[in-house]
């Protein structure tokens, strides 16, 4: 299968078959493709929950308006967005810059000043703006896992479709300053064939200037 084979591959898959299972190592490569993704100046502004309590997948389910795939996925990624640990001065950033082992103590410094002044001036300083910034590029390590997941043949199905009192509730997420989530990816095999995906013209959505 090559790239655009895997392209083809890939839809939302809204039913996945209950008996069909993924080797560990198939989804440690999926877990790979999201550590190796790109972020805005290396800073890498997610973390990962794997769900495989049933219970708690259950009330997902119940959160995430009764969507079947997370029951039925044969596993369950919660992606969730940093906000308080990508303060210019939190513990995290300094240890992501300090590990840039390419730079000197000055360049290292400097880095962490441009840094800074991303945030202050790009992106914003309030938790609602800084989550922002973090959820889009959540969004990069979600198309890698399912990119790297149709190359196996694995299918997927990304959830944005949820009741937030009732996830946060569910994850024991009660300071959303802290972190939230960015996304929910089920992982599995489908039970019926993928329909055919309707998408626009090249030349409707691209301009030459």
């Amino acid at each position: 299968m090559d790239f655009k084979d895997a392209l083809l591959f890939r839809h939302a898959c809204k039913v996945f078959d209950e008996n069909a299972k993924i080797s560990q190592d198939e989804f440690n490569d999926i877990l790979e493709a999201a550590r190796l993704s790109p972020s805005s100046m290396g800073i890498q502004p997610w973390d990962l929950e794997i769900i495989r309590d049933k219970d708690l997948r259950l009330n997902l389910r119940q959160a995430c308006w009764d969507q079947i795939q997370l029951t039925s996925a044969a596993e369950v990624v919660v992606i969730y967005a940093k906000i308080a640990d990508l303060d210019p001065n939190s513990d995290y950033i300094k240890q992501r810059v300090s590990s840039r082992s390419d730079k000197t103590k000055s360049e290292q410094e400097a880095y962490l000043q441009t840094y800074a002044n991303l945030i202050r001036t790009n992106i914003g300083q309030t938790p609602d703006l800084v989550y922002s910034w973090a959820r889009a590029q959540c969004f990069l390590a979600a198309q890698n896992m399912m990119m790297q997941a149709a190359f196996l043949e694995i299918d997927t199905c990304p959830i944005e479709g949820y009741d937030i009192n009732k996830l946060n509730k569910a994850l024991n997420l009660n300071d959303p300053n802290q972190k939230r989530v960015a996304l929910i990816l089920c992982f599995g095999k489908r039970i019926r064939p993928a329909q055919a995906k309707l998408r626009r013209t090249l030349d409707e959505i691209i301009k030459y200037r």
